[in-house]
C-alpha cells in the first residue's frame, strides 16, 4: 500500500525526517519507538520505510463494562513506501512493559483507511486494567509499535434464567393477574436487577398484550396487571431480568400458559354459610386489606361507627361479622366467610396467612376447600358479611362488603386498588 494516509509528498518529506534520525541495519529494520504514531524504520536491505500506526480506539483509559466484550481495537493506518500489501499485528497485555500478553494476533489486513480488529473475551471475574498497540509489517519488513494505550474491563457479572413462581403451568386466576418470579441467582457484583414481565394471547409472543417493568423484591418479584382487562380464556406470561449498571439482559424465562376466570359470585360455590348469600346486598366497602407474616388484616367502612352492622347472639355473647374468602380452584370460584369478629377483636384474630389451609378450612363442611393453601401472588377475593355466617348461621342484615379481587400477599388501599405484592417469610406453597 502507497502513502494512503497522507500525500506523497509531505509521506516523502516526513520519511526524509525521521530516516536521518534512524539507526538502520542491513538485516532488520532499526528499533525506534513510536511517539505519537510518527517515528519509522527503514529496512537497509530494501529501502521500504514504514511509519507506526496511531490508535483510535478504544480511547486512552476507557472504562469497559465485562458484557460489552468483545471489543475492538482500531488504527489509523500506517504509512509505507514500498509496495507490498500491509497486514497488522495487535497484542493486549495486562502490564505496559508487554511482559504478560494476553492477546497476540498477527497478519490482520490492512483496510482502506483504518484497520480493525475484534479480539477475544479477556478473562474475569474480577475487574482488570489492560495495554494495548499494534504494529504494520510489509513482508518481512516490520514497522514500530504504535503508542500504548490502557483501557479497563469491569468485573463479571452473570445472572441466571428467571425461573417463574405463579402463576404456575395450567393455573387458573382472575381478570387481573400477578405474575411471580424468583429472584435470580447473581455471580460477581451485580447492580439493581429489573424484571420485564410480558402477557400475551399466544404462545409464540407475536402479539404481546403488555409488559410491565418491576425492580427486584425480596426473595421472589412480583408485578400486577391492573390496566389490562383479560376475558375469560387462555394466556401466556414470560420474564427476563436485566442488569442496567453492567449492561446484562438474560434470555426469557420458559413460557407459562395460564387461564383466566373472570369472578362472578352467582356461579361459585359458597360453603358453610347460609344458602341465600349470593342474594345478599353489597352495602359496605373494603377499605384496606394488608397481609403479615402473621395476620390478614382486613377493614371495612362499616366495621365502626354509627353505621356499623349489628351485633348478633352466639353463645353468651355477640357477633358483628364474618370475615371470608374466595379462591378459584380447578376453575372454579369458591368462597366461604370463616373468621367470627365481635365488635373491637383485634384484626389480628384472622390468623396467619400460610395457615388458612388448616386454620380456616379445616374439615368437610368446606368441601372443594378443605385444606386449601393459597399462593403468594395467586387472585383471591376478600369480603366481610354482616353477622355471624358460620354453620347454620345468625344474622340480621343481609349485607356484605364488596369482594376485592387481589393477589394473596397484596396490600390494597380503597381508592388505589394492589398497592404492591411483598414477599411473606412465612407464606407456604
Amino acid at each position: 500500500m502507497k502513502l494512503k494516509s497522507i500525500g506523497i509528498w509531505s509521506a516523502l518529506a516526513l520519511l526524509a525526517v525521521t530516516t536521518a534520525c534512524t539507526k538502520d541495519s542491513p538485516t532488520r529494520p532499526s528499533d525506534t519507538t513510536a511517539s505519537g504514531g510518527t517515528a519509522s524504520v527503514t529496512d537497509a536491505t530494501t529501502g521500504v520505510t514504514l511509519t507506526a500506526p496511531t490508535p483510535v480506539s478504544p480511547a486512552a483509559n476507557q472504562q469497559f463494562k465485562f458484557a460489552e466484550q468483545p471489543l475492538t481495537l482500531t488504527v489509523n493506518n500506517a504509512v509505507s513506501t514500498g509496495t507490498t500489501a500491509l497486514t497488522y499485528t495487535f497484542e493486549v497485555a495486562s502490564d505496559s512493559a508487554f511482559a504478560t500478553k494476553v492477546y497476540s494476533k498477527d497478519g490482520v489486513a490492512a483496510g482502506a483507511t483504518q484497520t480493525s480488529l475484534k479480539i477475544d473475551t479477556l478473562p474475569g471475574p474480577t475487574a482488570k486494567n489492560y495495554f494495548w498497540r499494534a504494529r504494520v509489517a510489509s513482508g518481512a519488513t516490520t514497522g514500530p509499535y504504535s503508542t500504548v494505550r490502557g483501557f479497563s474491563v469491569g468485573a463479571q457479572v452473570v445472572l441466571s434464567t428467571p425461573v417463574p413462581a405463579s402463576p404456575v403451568n395450567g393455573a387458573t386466576v382472575g381478570g387481573f393477574p400477578t405474575l411471580t418470579v424468583n429472584n435470580v441467582q447473581k455471580t460477581g457484583p451485580a447492580g439493581q436487577i429489573v424484571y420485564r414481565f410480558e402477557l400475551s394471547n399466544v404462545s409464540s409472543f407475536g402479539n404481546v398484550l403488555a409488559a410491565q417493568t418491576q425492580a427486584e423484591q425480596g426473595g421472589t418479584t412480583s408485578t400486577t396487571f391492573n390496566n389490562v382487562n383479560l376475558g375469560n380464556g387462555n394466556y401466556f406470561w414470560r420474564v427476563q431480568a436485566s442488569d442496567p449498571t453492567n449492561g446484562i439482559t438474560t434470555p426469557y424465562s420458559s413460557i407459562i400458559p395460564f387461564t383466566v376466570q373472570l369472578f362472578n359470585l352467582q356461579n361459585a360455590n359458597v360453603w358453610d354459610n347460609p344458602p341465600d348469600f349470593k342474594s345478599w346486598a353489597e352495602t359496605s366497602a373494603i377499605t384496606s386489606v394488608n397481609f403479615t407474616d402473621s395476620a390478614i388484616l382486613v377493614d371495612f367502612d362499616k366495621r365502626d361507627g354509627p353505621d356499623r352492622w349489628p351485633d348478633v347472639g352466639f353463645g353468651s355473647g355477640a357477633l358483628e361479622y364474618t370475615l371470608g374468602m374466595c379462591v378459584n380452584i380447578s376453575g372454579e370460584w369458591n368462597c366461604s366467610a370463616t373468621v367470627q369478629f365481635w365488635y373491637g377483636r383485634d384484626l389480628e384474630a384472622s390468623g396467619r396467612p400460610d395457615e388458612i389451609g388448616i386454620n380456616w378450612w379445616y374439615d368437610q363442611r368446606w368441601g372443594h376447600l378443605l385444606g386449601y393453601q393459597p399462593a403468594c401472588g395467586e387472585t383471591v377475593g376478600i369480603y366481610a358479611a354482616a353477622g355471624n355466617l358460620r354453620d347454620s348461621g345468625n344474622v340480621i342484615a343481609k349485607e356484605r362488603t364488596n369482594i376485592v379481587l387481589m393477589p394473596f400477599c397484596g396490600q390494597y388501599r380503597i381508592g388505589q386498588g394492589v398497592l404492591s405484592v411483598k414477599s411473606v417469610k412465612t407464606i407456604k406453597r
